[in-house]
């Protein structure tokens, strides 16, 4: 049975702490699958497609081994006789909190049972999507360039003018 490591979440945008995540599974399991869905919990937050937020993530200099897929991609390629091993990461008590949900959502509907949870490093503790949202939405360049990549920040900067 071959272990197949995915580090799945919307990344609506993904930033340099997704970034360092998965650079980091990588170099502890040869390879991990990004993989790129859409919550159904977190509607509003969804502001980019899984196809958009693939080449988000392909803007990043990502270490040999990780892939970038969509959900879609990776459950037409899946192999029903591997052993998927779930990469998620933690900042802090909150997330552990809430990954214990995420844990039963993927056993439920996706059939994963195997988790590997990786804390991420001390920089990235206050990186989050919602806080590369929020500087977008406010203008706020400064931070918005130390949460993401020039071509992600004028990606979610042009998202936010179009929408007002």
């Amino acid at each position: 049975m071959k272990k197949v490591y995915i580090y799945p979440g919307t990344f609506c945008p993904p930033h340099h702490g997704h970034a360092a995540l998965a650079n980091r599974a990588a170099a502890a399991f040869g390879n991990v699958l990004v993989i790129c869905s859409v919550n159904p919990v977190k509607k509003e937050k969804n502001i980019f497609t899984p196809e958009e937020c693939k080449k988000m993530w392909q803007t990043y200099g990502l270490r040999r081994g990780v892939k970038i897929a969509t959900l879609d991609e990776f459950l037409k390629k899946r192999n029903q006789n591997d052993m998927t091993v779930m990469i998620r990461g933690i900042r802090d008590n909150n997330d552990i909190i809430y990954e214990n949900a995420v844990m039963i959502y993927n056993r439920d509907n996706f059939g994963v049972n195997h988790y590997h949870y990786i804390i991420g490093d001390k920089e990235f503790e206050k990186f989050s999507s919602t806080a590369v949202r929020a500087a977008a939405e406010s203008g706020n360049q400064e931070k918005l360039n130390k949460l993401v990549n020039p071509q992600i920040a004028a990606l979610i900067l042009a998202k936010f003018r179009r929408k007002n």
